[in-house]
């Protein structure tokens, strides 16, 4: 399609879309370099605001000249629309990523200082960004990261840069001024980097809701838990410059995106030595006994006591901690333990206040680490509940301050990862229940090898749709086998497996358009990726578009000549375009490339029943029998092969046996639906009522 003077493919150049635009990766032909061409939907005039906005982040983006803002080329009008050309970028924008993984703090301060660094210099520009989200940040393939979507973003000196009482951008990182529909100035972008900062290394919104009020509400609150109370071994100095950015006066916040770098880039520096600190607690801990601060009441010394042992409780679950209780303040004459830890209880109802000093034994010293906790509540038994689960809480991140280091990590094994998950696709095309479980099985072992194997993520996804087909068409499994895919994408968007996997999921689903674009995809990523052909064959030849699913399939037999439905399909879609000598000889290439198949794995029902099919076809009736009985021995509970034997009986015109054999998968729990509703084989069988009652 050729759109002003750029030229892309509407279906597999789709980059995205948003409410009022579509994204396209698309080739400049004037210059010949790749952009991202953003085009103004056609219906946007609906919106009177909508071109203005767009406008906007045209002139404005295209004034910011960094090396983490994306850059805009050209703005221009076409079709009686608008369009932006900016930088083609390979990568996920953060949000994608963080629905997938908790990202390292070394990788967190990385991201935030580049971000820091492009918003300082939008502030230098005289420009706030308003609408800073993980969603409009892009993390490169090479770890380079770019801040996007300038579309609602103001110069610092135009009048009611937000109209009074009206919310711009997205509830979820607004600074409280903004929620409130005041004035704006730059500190509110950091109060947002702040919040973003928050999301990306804790993994949990700082001021979460079920619904927008309730957002709206925690934030003016202003009240969000400490990151370190959400994720342990949070960095100290790295979670007082979030909260530093969280503050809900904006004269309390960093001044400016400049200081908020220069911190971060200070961080990093030191950050990789406390990320690779990473401690497991483990020795003796002597608990002394609770002391009375000031009036030492009966009511503080019974709830001491009692606070004592239910400390004493919840830390012996700590996995290598051995936790002692003292009664006197006398320490054992052994000498062998690691860690002592004094407590002083002040309590004046409905409040109490808990010192905790903890020392490690016998090189206490500056070590020595000192807290206090305080909490209110009317109920004792609750307020002493709270002590306990602060000071367990308190005294566990100490005690990972100190310990002596992990062991270290375990190296990915990613060349024992690829060697299982290549095994599991092949395994995977034998066809049975029993075999997509193992493979199941091998796919998740590989994960375990390595965690950021692609292709097992992907191979995994096909494994879930069949699962879909052998579980009764649980649609549960089709949802996972989609965020599986994306998974796998996450790891490497160019992985052509995880597409065919996602458009599997798609064709499953009876999302035939969706499922083509992602065959389409895998084959632009990877031309020798056959699976994709095979399916977007199919595809086609359902659609009748027979020309072009010859080329795909006779292409798919050629990558993988042992996978016998490839030429069973082509079979019947040569027969369609009147080229019935070619079609013969397909038939007879695809029943010599199963018999060699056979040979070597008997148990490959997927191979011996595609070329009892094939036998059927050329009439060869009784040889095709003979491989649909053995395959029936060999798998006498198995779903898919009571379905495909039905196939072949059908096209055999044994129709008893046909109905017989559907209604056996029926009841071994295939999802026969699919196949009823499509399946060309099966048209003899459609004038009777046991498969009308089969069909529902």
């Amino acid at each position: 399609m050729l759109f002003d003077h750029f030229e892309f493919d509407p279906e597999t150049d789709r980059l995205g879309e948003g409410p009022l635009s579509e994204v396209y990766r698309a080739t400049d032909t004037t210059l010949g370099r790749t952009v991202a061409l953003k085009i103004l939907r056609a219906h946007a005039e609906i919106d009177p605001a909508a071109d203005r906005r767009f406008h906007r982040e045209a002139k404005h983006a295209s004034k910011l000249q960094h090396p983490n803002i994306a850059t805009i080329y050209e703005y221009g009008e076409a079709q009686n629309t608008a369009f932006i050309a900016m930088e083609y970028l390979e990568g996920q924008t953060l949000d994608k990523i963080l629905k997938d993984r908790t990202l390292g703090f070394e990788e967190c301060i990385r991201i935030a200082s580049k971000v820091a660094s492009a918003l300082a210099q939008v502030h230098k520009s005289e420009l706030i960004h308003r609408d800073l989200k993980p969603g409009n940040i892009m993390v490169l393939h090479d770890g380079d990261v770019k801040l996007l979507d300038f579309g609602i973003a103001r110069q610092s000196s135009e009048s009611s840069i937000t109209q009074h009482g009206t919310l711009v951008g997205t509830v979820l990182y607004m600074s409280p001024e903004q929620v409130r529909g005041d004035e704006l100035d730059s500190s509110s972008d950091i109060f947002s980097l702040g919040a973003v900062l928050y999301h990306m290394a804790t993994g949990e919104l700082p001021f979460p809701g079920k619904s927008f009020p309730e957002v709206c509400m925690a934030i003016l609150d202003g009240k969000p838990k400490r990151p370190s109370e959400v994720r342990s071994g949070f960095p100290p100095a790295f979670e007082e410059l979030v909260l530093h950015c969280l503050q809900a006066e904006p004269a309390a916040r960093y001044q400016t995106a400049e200081e908020v770098h220069g911190e971060l880039e200070h961080l990093s520096k030191g950050i990789r030595r406390d990320v690779n600190s990473t401690r497991k607690i483990e020795g003796r801990l002597l608990l002394m006994p609770v002391g009375c601060a000031g009036d030492a009441s009966t009511t503080c010394r019974n709830v001491a006591g009692s606070l004592r042992n239910d400390l004493a409780a919840e830390l012996n679950k700590t996995k290598g901690l051995e936790v002692e209780v003292l009664e006197t303040d006398d320490l054992p004459e052994d000498g062998e333990f690691d860690y002592l830890l004094r407590t002083q209880l002040t309590l004046e109802m409905p409040s109490a206040k808990l010192d905790l000093v903890l020392e490690p034994f016998p090189n206490g010293g500056s070590r020595r680490t000192f807290d206090t906790l305080e909490q209110s509540d009317e109920s004792e038994w609750t307020l002493q509940d709270d002590l306990v689960r602060a000071a367990t809480r308190t005294v566990r991140k100490r005690l990972a301050e100190m310990s002596r280091p992990a062991p270290a990590v375990i190296p990915r094994k990613t060349e024992h990862a690829l060697e299982l998950a290549h095994k599991a696709h092949e395994v995977l095309g034998y066809g049975t229940s029993k075999h997509l479980m193992a493979a199941m099985s091998s796919f998740r072992a590989s994960i375990d090898a390595d965690p950021y194997c692609a292709i097992a993520f992907a191979g995994l996804a096909e494994a879930l749709v069949r699962k879909y087909l052998c579980w009764e068409g649980d649609d549960a499994f089709l949802v996972e086998a989609r965020e599986m895919a994306e998974k796998a994408l996450s790891i490497n968007s160019n992985c052509a497996e995880a597409h065919t996997s996602l458009g599997l999921a798609y064709h499953l689903s009876g999302l035939l358009t969706d499922a083509a674009r992602e065959y389409r995809n895998a084959i632009r990523h990877d031309n020798d990726e056959w699976y994709a052909h095979r399916l977007l064959g199919e595809v086609l030849a359902r659609e009748g578009n027979v020309k072009s699913a010859a080329s795909l399939l006779r292409k798919a037999i050629a990558l993988r000549p042992g996978h016998i439905p490839s030429y069973d399909l082509l079979y019947g879609v040569l027969q369609r375009l009147d080229r019935y000598e070619e079609s013969l000889e397909i038939a007879d290439d695809g029943i010599a490339a199963a018999r060699a198949q056979i040979k070597l794995r008997k148990d490959d029902q997927q191979t011996r029943l595609h070329l009892a099919l094939l036998l059927a076809r050329l009439a060869s009736f009784d040889e095709a029998r003979k491989h649909v009985q053995y395959a029936l021995e060999l798998a006498p509970k198995d779903g898919y092969t009571a379905l495909r034997a039905a196939c072949a009986y059908a096209v055999i015109g044994d129709s008893e046996a046909a109905l017989d054999q559907l209604t056996r998968a029926r009841d071994r729990g295939f999802y026969i639906q699919v196949e009823l509703r499509s399946n060309g084989d099966l048209d003899g069988l459609r004038g009777l009522p046991e498969f009308k009652e089969l069909v529902g």
